[in-house]
């Protein structure tokens, strides 16, 4: 499962309009990398929620989960400019692309750093991407196919 997670939380965002989750899990959600699990380990974390201030500041908008969601998002501190004016500063856009300024770990995601046996799996992807990658397309293979090797509908000799 660690690897399940560690592989497919690279890929995407969570939408606030569709589970009550906002934001990516790492900075660049387009490419296959071992970052998740890296910076599940080495990154600050704060749990947040829809309104959720810090410096009587709201969050940001890209990890502020729907009302009555709790999420985790990195370590945030907002700037000068951002108390003075009191609201974040925008989504940065990348063409049609939003840039990931903060990323998010959802409760289940945290569950990998504080268990002890989630966590010895995490830290072996955080310092190993070809071991990840290897796992990763093992279980993915394992859970599309359902376990099996074939067409189940061809016939066997």
């Amino acid at each position: 499962i660690v690897a399940l997670i560690s592989g497919g939380h690279v890929y995407g965002r969570c939408h606030r309009e569709h589970s009550g989750y906002a934001g990516a899990w790492v900075e660049n959600p387009i490419e296959f990398s071992n970052e998740f699990a890296a910076d599940l380990i080495e990154d600050e974390w704060m749990m947040v929620e829809h309104d959720t201030k810090v410096n009587g500041v709201l969050i940001p908008e890209e990890t502020r989960p729907a009302p009555g969601k709790r999420q985790y998002m990195s370590k945030w501190e907002p700037s000068e400019e951002e108390i003075a004016n009191g609201k974040p500063n925008p989504p940065v856009m990348e063409g049609k692309l939003q840039k990931v300024s903060y990323q998010m770990m959802l409760p289940s995601d945290m569950v990998m750093l504080w268990d002890p046996d989630f966590r010895k799996h995490l830290e072996v992807y955080a310092e190993d991407e070809d071991q990840l990658k290897e796992d990763f397309g093992k279980a993915y293979k394992r859970l599309t196919e359902n376990g099996h090797t074939g067409c189940p509908f061809a016939k066997r000799s």
